[in-house]
């Protein structure tokens, strides 16, 4: 019997069949592991889709529908000897803990619930105490799970060279994300009300889902009920393929999310040339430094706005260097070549 490699995939949705494949994070760990001779299955629990179907499929992976929970438990014991790679913070991806062999844990959403969450951070908690190490994708993080005494390993994402650019004629802001609490949308209202007094022609473009719900009205309705429906544009889904073109209409890119891990779009709009206006939260300042804007409140975002509409010229260094980055230390092959190392070190 060969050695076998298995991802534990929850959630695996349309979406990601646009995405390039350099940063289709769900195939590059089957692609790297297949690279050193591991047998590779996936076993999906509520897929949207089917995996197979996703054109970046690496051939000869085995894909493993979840039924119930009783199969899936009597897999993960059936396994319990082979690396295992969950992902997701979910109950039924957490659940992997119980088999303690090889397990890696990588949360896509963020490392650990908020402080406010204070119930479902200790369950976290206490599940991640039973894997192997768990993957963190900045240095941030590694200190806040070391502070916990969790073992962890820091290996960031690939970015698709794709969206690299070199236009700096453009004017627009754009929020690319859901629009839900977490995401904390309503704090641009505010905002633009501030920018608009200085740049009354400025427009906000924001793109995929409006879950947003304040007193059953969605995001729109609150922008039309602010007069704001000609400056906040929501735009719906856009494919991964098609991001690419938004990001290079634009010059600012604002995230507001309070609860924030890898956000793939943060590193999208750097390569692409925008300047980044980010919430002041974990994930962000211990990968970007001092080469984004932070802010806490309304307040800190509208003046940073304003700073570089008034200032464009004076980004152009910053932008340029964090590209630079990306592409050394975001690429794909170097990425899966780190990706074999961290789960090498398991066998």
């Amino acid at each position: 019997m060969g050695k076998k490699f298995i991802s534990i995939i929850w959630g695996y949705h349309r979406q990601i069949f646009s995405f390039d494949k350099k940063q289709n994070y769900h195939m590059l760990p089957l692609e790297a592991m297949q690279e050193e001779w591991f047998d590779c299955e996936i076993f999906a629990i509520d897929s949207e889709v089917q995996i197979q179907e996703d054109p970046n499929f690496i051939k000869w992976v085995k894909v493993i529908y979840y039924k119930n929970v009783f199969e899936y438990l009597y897999y993960l014991f059936k396994n319990r000897r082979e690396i295992i790679y969950s992902n997701s913070l979910t109950i039924k991806t957490l659940l992997v803990w119980l088999i303690w062999k090889k397990t890696v844990f990588m949360a896509h959403d963020q490392v650990l619930p908020l402080e406010t969450k204070k119930m479902k951070r200790e369950m976290v908690l206490f599940f991640y105490k039973f894997f192997s190490f768990i993957r963190v994708i900045n240095s941030g993080e590694y200190r806040l799970l070391h502070n916990e005494s969790i073992h962890s390993h820091v290996l960031p994402l690939s970015i698709s060279d794709e969206f690299y650019s070199e236009n700096t004629k453009r004017d627009n802001l754009i929020f690319v994300w859901n629009l839900y609490f977490d995401k904390n949308p309503g704090f641009l209202l505010e905002t633009m009300r501030s920018v608009l007094l200085y740049f009354p022609n400025i427009s906000l473009h924001i793109y995929w889902e409006d879950r947003y719900n304040d007193n059953w009205k969605n995001f729109q309705d609150v922008v039309n009920e602010y007069w704001l429906a000609k400056n906040i544009i929501v735009h719906w889904f856009v494919p991964h393929n098609e991001l690419k073109e938004v990001f290079q209409h634009s010059l600012i890119y604002i995230n507001t999310s309070i609860s924030e891990w890898q956000c793939l779009a943060v590193y999208e709009a750097w390569l692409s040339w925008c300047v980044l206006c980010l919430q002041n939260i974990l994930s962000f300042p211990s990968v970007f430094w001092d080469q984004a804007l932070y802010h806490d409140t309304h307040e800190d975002l509208s003046k940073n706005i304003i700073q570089v509409l008034n200032n464009k010229h004076l980004f152009l260094d910053i932008v340029k260097r964090n590209q630079k980055m990306i592409l050394e230390k975001y690429n794909y092959n170097y990425i899966k070549n780190q990706t074999k190392e961290m789960f090498l070190k398991l066998n």
